[in-house]
């Protein structure tokens, strides 16, 4: 019999079919350990390093915001127009373009990876500046972040000046919960990266109830 002739035959093509389901198999085993989120959660590793230290922020902590805005999607959006990893808006679009003197960029580029972990991680990082002082600045940025910074000046007056309780009791304190999940997470996870004992003394105080 000739190489068409087996190839053409039905019993060929079962052994065929079923080596290459073999194949398949084999191939999904040896990366069952890899799951698709571990996959996804690593692609930006690179570029939101290079951001985050650009700005003097842990990296650990920018990936744990990007978990929690949009699980490393760069095309989500939300439903308040908010765009891409770190669910920007166009007025931080706007501010950020103000500070850095260049022009505003057109939406559709908000959606690129780099660019908006880059006004992402800038417009967090002009939130911790401002709170810095504060023995709650980590809780206040990301509230401020979260929500804005104009609500979080009204939850502080409405808490009387009490800065750990006006974020721990505010519309902002599952989103900082989240995002303390997940980053205490991320500094097991990787060795030689801890977050530091004044981060940590943060997240326990103003959660642990």
């Amino acid at each position: 019999m000739g190489l068409s002739e087996l190839s053409g035959s039905a019993s060929v093509r079962t052994y065929l079919r079923s080596f290459l389901w073999i194949c398949i198999a084999a191939a999904l085993c040896a990366c069952a350990s890899v799951s698709a989120g571990d996959l996804r959660e690593g692609r930006f590793d690179a570029i939101i390093r290079e951001v985050a230290e650009a700005y003097d922020v842990d990296p650990l902590l920018i990936k744990a915001m990007v978990w929690h805005e949009s699980r490393f999607n760069p095309l989500a959006e939300g439903r308040a127009g908010e765009i891409g990893l770190m669910q920007i808006k166009m007025i931080v679009v706007r501010d950020w373009a103000k500070a850095k003197g260049v022009k505003v960029p057109p939406r559709e580029e908000i959606f690129d990876p780099y660019v908006n972990l880059e006004i992402g991680t800038w417009y967090f990082a002009r939130a911790f500046t401002k709170w810095q002082k504060s023995t709650h600045a980590l809780l206040l940025a990301l509230g401020e972040y979260n929500a804005g910074p104009g609500r979080v000046r009204c939850w502080i007056s409405r808490f009387n000046g009490n800065k750990e309780l006006a974020i721990s009791r505010s519309a902002s304190a599952g989103y900082v919960k989240s995002i303390r999940d997940k980053y205490l997470e991320y500094t097991i996870e990787h060795a030689g990266i801890i977050a530091s004992a004044t981060d940590r003394g943060q997240w326990q105080t103003a959660f642990s109830r």
